[in-house]
């Protein structure tokens, strides 16, 4: 076991900085995760401990509650507009997708709805065995989602920048009049790491022993926030996103295997249906949110991707886009989804059977 994962480490860190070489958007996480998903399905013998998915989400956790200055808190009131947005285009393009996948396909109306709701694959899993569905296919398209939504939105985002001259609005605090903005300190203590550490770790135990949806990383980075904003001592090295994305591509990788693929070709129309939706669904989450807020489009965009929190906040921290924001507005569409899409989606079975 050992072996197996020195050998996985050792293959995202290659295929990490290999694409980081190759100048890929978010390159540590998407080689790690194209390299180590490669070896698990021609050999099956990929391994990362489920339990560094955790320690994955609190470090990225720390990493944005560090950051935040009260410039931030003050902006974070302007996400309630987009939040809500956002909420009413996903459902209302994920019960059309979900809809359109029953009419081509033999899978279920429960299976076909849990399987493109845009929450985490473990709470969508679970939430679809209340119903009559197949939580394998729930799983095998959310994996699907996940790995699609990482590979194609950073090079798909570039283009759009490219295509129309924008480029994501800086965090406030680099608004900010020079007499506004906190005096700098150079922050290199060790004590200072390894406690808003421990203060990231604490939180997001308890996020995550309270059920919250993401809660080991909203609690994270609420605890570390909140640290640094009494004592301005927070502190997590820049560097430290890199290996964070190594592992994250790591563990995502490792969920892709010969079973997923051999299942994935046996219904691909679903899949290829489900892709066309995320990719749908993003574009036009963004474009209402960028017309109707002050959102700008590139950080619509990522705020919109069908994608897990840690992930796209990393891709977003990379691509110069307002991680901050973006993480507070998945956040919100995680909570809504987990508490809400389960009743919606019994009530829309109940209407198609």
């Amino acid at each position: 076991m050992l072996l197996r994962l020195a050998v996985t480490i050792a293959a995202a860190m290659a295929g990490g900085y290999a694409a980081l070489r190759l100048k890929v958007p978010a390159g540590a996480l998407i080689g790690s995760m194209l390299v180590v998903a490669v070896i698990n399905v021609a050999f099956g013998t990929a391994y990362m401990p489920t339990s560094w998915k955790f320690y994955t989400q609190v470090s990225t956790g720390a990493y944005l509650g560090a950051k935040i200055s009260r410039a931030d808190l003050r902006e974070m009131r302007m996400i309630l507009k987009p939040a809500i947005l956002l909420a009413i285009v996903m459902l209302a393009f994920t019960t059309a997708v979900g809809i359109l996948i029953v009419r081509v396909s033999d899978l279920t109306p429960a299976t076909a709805l849990f399987a493109v709701a845009p929450a985490g694959i473990t709470d969508m899993t679970l939430a679809s065995m209340e119903f009559d569905s197949e939580p394998s296919i729930v799983a095998l398209i959310q994996t699907v989602r996940i790995v699609f939504t990482i590979c194609m939105l950073p090079p798909m985002i570039q283009l759009i920048e490219r295509w129309s001259g924008t480029h994501p609005n800086p965090p406030p605090a680099k608004q900010m009049a020079p007499d506004e903005r906190a005096p700098s300190k150079k922050k290199q203590s060790i004590d200072e790491i390894l406690l808003t550490l421990v203060i990231a770790l604490i939180c997001g135990r308890l996020g995550k022993l309270a059920g919250i949806p993401a809660g080991a990383i909203t609690c994270s980075m609420i605890g570390a926030a909140a640290f640094n904003l009494i004592t301005d001592h927070a502190y997590m090295p820049l560097r430290l996103r890199q290996f964070i994305q190594l592992f994250a591509g790591a563990l995502i990788g490792c969920t892709v295997g010969r079973e997923q693929v051999l299942q994935m070709l046996h219904i691909w129309k679903v899949v290829l249906i489900a892709i066309l939706g995320y990719t749908l669904l993003d574009l036009a989450a963004a474009w209402v949110i960028h017309r109707h807020t002050e959102m700008d489009i590139i950080t619509a965009l990522f705020s919109s991707a069908p994608g897990g929190l840690t992930d796209m906040a990393l891709i977003a921290e990379d691509m110069g886009a307002d991680s901050i924001k973006i993480a507070g507005m998945h956040t919100l569409r995680l909570i809504g989804v987990v508490i809400l899409y389960p009743s919606i989606i019994g009530l829309i079975v109940r209407l198609l059977t």
